[in-house]
């Protein structure tokens, strides 16, 4: 289906609203859409022999209201030009009629739509809203939803929002797709309902067809909503965007790459640990509680700086106090570069029992710090806080901490 020439409807433009109180308004709340009769709340049936249905919001949508209708009428619903009086309820009562309000003019569906000549169909629902069918925007079809007035015509004009209904297939995830759709329904509501304001905003749902009401006759959460924005004359812009599908794919990539990282980071691990014939990775509190089970031998350790003591003598930390007891030690072999802009690194050496600085050619005031030695023999700078851009995997299922340790091949 095609959108109604402009032509055809030949209404009021839309009421600008300033644009400040635009930019802090929200999507305007979801109709409820549900493909089932209407009940006797809102279609109101005339009194006499011939009685047909009205629409009307909750003020006068009532059927305890009594109401006069007198024009032609199509499967019992007014349609084409008529009237129809709406009668005060206690005054009819004693006896009398008196109304309390008069709707002469066009219907279309029981819709009553005054002078505004519109062709195609109109729906209403609870909660004062009316659904009128505006053609096809590419794959979805068109509704715009309308709050009706407490009195009078329903201004078709007056837009809450445009519902495009999807079909199964449509690509949801493609977020250039839906946005172009949305700005496809904007360029219709401009195109039928013109206007001179510098700022236009339409608010545009995107549903999945068909359209099932839940069993408390409310339709389901939106696939997709954006406002489409005219700004003194700058392309249409989409804002206030939510793509629950193309959201929930986003996830899946950032999971799949997160997932990616983490096998690196996996493999950069052992082939470190191979290449250098590390024997055991260690806390500093390890090393510190038993500095000479791992003397001689080659280990590992992540570590951060606490201060140089000499251009070639650290004191350092674990670079994660989160899981051990606080401890520090003593590194030889090292400079001012090997802990990068971090202050953190991963460490290779061979343990040298506990050593006071005095004995590493620290003097000053260092010299009488005292702590577990590692004679450096390779250092790599970490990129990542905790140095987890080596230890962002599964680590605790490949190695213990303080034991001894082989590399994956």
């Amino acid at each position: 289906m095609r959108f109604l020439p402009p032509q055809l409807i030949t209404m009021p433009a839309i009421t600008a609203v300033p644009r400040p109180l635009i930019r802090l308004m929200p999507l305007f709340a979801v109709a409820t859409l549900a493909w089932a009769p209407a009940q006797a709340a809102e279609f109101v049936p005339s009194i006499g022999a011939d009685a047909c249905a009205v629409w009307g919001p909750w003020s006068l949508g009532d059927d305890k209201q009594p109401m006069r209708y007198q024009g032609p009428c199509v499967k019992g619903k007014a349609e084409g030009r008529g009237k129809a009086v709406w009668l005060n309820p206690y005054r009819f009562k004693e006896g009398k009629e008196e109304a309390d309000a008069s709707w002469e003019g066009t219907f279309r569906q029981g819709v009553f739509i005054g002078d505004q000549p519109f062709k195609g169909r109109l729906d209403a629902w609870r909660s004062n809203l009316v659904l009128s069918e505006r053609g096809g925007v590419g794959e979805a079809q068109a509704w715009w939803v309308h709050r009706a007035p407490s009195q009078g015509a329903v201004n078709l004009c007056e837009i809450e929002h445009v519902a495009l209904v999807v079909p199964q297939g449509f690509k949801l995830e493609d977020d250039a797709l839906v946005q172009s759709r949305m700005r496809a329904a904007q360029e219709a509501v401009v195109a039928a309902c013109p206007s001179n304001a510098p700022f236009r905003a339409v608010d545009i749902v995107l549903w999945r067809a068909p359209l099932v009401a839940d069993d408390k006759g409310q339709e389901p959460l939106a696939l997709a909503k954006g406002s489409v924005v005219l700004d003194n004359g700058k392309p249409a812009e989409v804002r206030a965007y939510r793509n629950d599908a193309s959201e929930a794919v986003r996830q899946k990539q950032a999971e799949a790459e997160r997932a990616n990282r983490r096998a690196q980071a996996r493999e950069a691990f052992h082939r470190f640990s191979a290449q250098h014939d590390v024997q055991a990775w260690l806390t500093t509190a390890q090393a510190d509680k038993d500095p000479f089970k791992w003397q001689g031998k080659t280990v590992a350790l992540t570590v951060k700086l606490e201060r140089m003591l000499s251009p070639t003598v650290a004191w350092v930390s674990d670079a994660d106090r989160s899981g051990y007891r606080y401890s520090t030690m003593l590194l030889k072999g090292v400079n001012s570069d090997t802990f990068g802009k971090l202050d953190t690194a991963i460490v290779v050496g061979q343990l040298d029992g506990r050593k006071k600085a005095t004995d590493l050619g620290v003097s000053g005031s260092n010299e009488s710090l005292e702590a577990s030695t590692l004679n450096v023999v390779h250092a790599r700078p970490c990129e990542q806080r905790q140095c987890m851009d080596w230890l962002g995997w599964d680590v605790q299922k490949e190695m213990t901490w303080g034991e001894p340790f082989k590399a994956a091949p």
